[in-house]
């Protein structure tokens, strides 16, 4: 009997590259995401630390101009952590639709790979009846050439 052969092996290699790359991109969204969010970190740090700052120049004789340099570096950093925020959102639904993506092509790949098991299971079972036809072939063989053997005799 023949080997195994999977008639849509190559709409699998499609769906599993397709899926593959959507991986990727779910991936690149996710690292986006991280990176937005690091950044936000980053922001609300220094404007912290700007904060402080400003309060310690409360604490010594300083000129206004280094107190309104502070306050203009601190609204900088709110604005930024602002729009930080923006591109958190945008990062989140670019993984969300990357997602979506991903998980599409997961069925569909899937939904071959279930036809696959099921051809082969098929398979299996054709295998599984041919190999016992050929048994009791056999075994018929052998029965006929005893009984013709014993009538010669």
């Amino acid at each position: 009997m023949k080997k195994f052969q999977f008639k849509f092996q190559a709409l699998e290699k499609v769906r599993k590259a397709r899926e593959d790359e959507f991986m990727r991109a779910l991936s690149a969204a996710q690292r986006k995401l991280v990176a937005a969010q690091e950044h936000k970190r980053e922001l609300v740090v220094a404007r912290e630390r700007g904060l402080v700052r400003r309060e310690e120049l409360g604490r010594t004789p300083t000129s206004s101009v280094d107190v309104a340099l502070e306050n203009t570096f601190i609204q900088g950093q709110t604005q930024r952590i602002l729009g930080a925020d923006v591109a958190i959102q945008r990062a989140k639904r670019a993984v969300e639709k990357a997602l979506r993506n991903f998980l599409q092509a997961r069925r569909a790949t899937r939904a071959i790979e279930l036809l696959r098991e099921k051809q082969f299971s098929e398979f299996k079972q054709a295998r599984s009846k041919y190999e016992q036809k050929q048994m009791d072939d056999m075994v018929t063989m052998r029965h006929r050439l005893s009984e013709s053997a014993k009538e010669s005799a």
